[in-house]
């Protein structure tokens, strides 16, 4: 009887873990709670996805090593995109054949959100902390699924031209974008940023992504007599352009998104100048007064690959998994995606350190944060748009 009995007390046992495993929620164990990332660890852009993940690779062991959240480990399965759409659409149908992440998180770009995020939707699939400001995403009824930690591109775009318009007064602008959903996407932000102040774009030319060959987007805009060009792509494509502006002897001023990365520009420009602007999402990652980037710099010693080094990106990285691990601090019983995502945008301001992560009622944007910085020997700019 007692051998008959504790036979019946394992099949039950068993069951119940079987039952258990049938009903736990995808990238959940007793022990481990894992996120999917597609993002570009390779390509001509390849430092903006290898700097992001970096972050929040920090993010997660310096947690990880203080205990994990709730006592468990948190984990991140990364898949190489190279800044393509296609395979950003096959990472993303993989995260959902294989059903073995809770959410999916830090992603690079506008073109490869642009085919994640309906795919994710289908599938009830949390998709946070895209690096991109793209409208699309800011639909919130569109794409209930998603949360955006950064400020919009149109937040960026107000910026630079609030700067080059009201208080450079600049009237005569052209644009150069990628052309994709990244460029569109910000040339639609900048034509209503511009009608503010009844100034119309004079020149405009495209590229394509991926590329090299850009030399030919600046010559068709020789022409137009501009004071200031609108860069809208990434660093490797903006540091080709400005460099042959400067080759050819223009004085244009040329206006960067944050997404063309400051670092990478002042690495790759010939000739570095307070008339080469760039947006900035987060704090500066040296600075003094910022709780948030001395703990990312603590972290980044302590827990990040040998050859990390610090940057915006890379801080924002940091920034995305502090917030994964708040939101999960956050859940109040099982861990589940539908509850990350009733924790994902809490209706009372969030705070890391001293960083606030406040989503406005009907919003799924936590920050409008915008700074300005240009490649002078300095580095500064007059515009610091914390609220904006």
């Amino acid at each position: 009887m007692a051998v008959r009995a504790a036979i019946q007390l394992l099949a039950a046992a068993a069951a119940s873990l079987l039952a258990w495993s049938a009903a736990a929620e995808p990238g959940v164990t007793a022990k481990a709670i894992t996120f999917g990332q597609s993002v570009c660890l390779s390509g001509p852009n390849q430092r903006l996805g290898i700097d992001y993940h970096s972050g929040v690779l920090a993010a997660f062991r310096e947690r990880n090593a203080n205990g994990g959240v709730h006592g468990r480990q948190l984990g991140l399965i990364a898949l190489d995109d190279g800044y393509e759409p296609e395979q950003a659409a096959a990472n993303a149908e993989r995260f959902v054949a294989d059903n073995d992440v809770l959410a999916v998180i830090g992603g690079v770009g506008t073109p490869t959100a642009a085919r994640i995020a309906p795919v994710l939707r289908t599938a009830g699939i949390p998709f946070v902390g895209h690096v991109t400001g793209a409208d699309f995403l800011h639909d919130a009824a569109r794409f209930p699924n998603v949360v955006n930690l950064r400020a919009s591109y149109f937040d960026e775009v107000q910026v630079l031209v609030e700067h080059l318009v009201a208080e450079r007064g600049f009237k005569r602008l052209g644009i150069i974008y990628q052309d994709d959903a990244f460029g569109r996407s910000v040339m639609r932000s900048y034509l209503a940023a511009l009608a503010e102040y009844d100034i119309p774009l004079l020149a405009k030319t495209t590229y394509s992504r991926n590329t090299h060959a850009v030399h030919a987007s600046l010559f068709s805009l020789t022409k137009a007599d501009l004071e200031a060009i609108l860069l809208v792509g990434p660093y490797a494509a903006n540091a080709e352009i400005t460099n042959l502006a400067h080759s050819l002897g223009h004085d244009y001023n040329l206006a960067n998104l944050s997404f063309s990365l400051s670092y990478e520009l002042r690495r790759r420009v010939e000739a570095p100048s307070d008339r080469i602007f760039v947006t900035e999402v987060v704090p500066s990652p040296n600075d003094p007064d910022s709780a948030l980037a001395a703990s990312y710099r603590r972290a980044v010693e302590a827990h990040a690959e040998p050859e990390a080094t610090l940057n915006e990106v890379s801080l924002e990285g940091y920034l995305l998994g502090r917030y994964i691990a708040s939101t999960l601090e956050r859940i109040d019983g099982a861990v589940t995606r539908s509850a990350f995502m009733a924790q994902a945008m809490p209706a009372e301001p969030v705070l890391i350190d001293d960083w606030t992560v406040a989503f406005a009622p009907g919003s799924n944007a936590g920050s409008a944060y915008v700074r300005l910085t240009h490649l002078g020997p300095d580095g500064a700019a007059d515009s610091d748009e914390g609220g904006r």
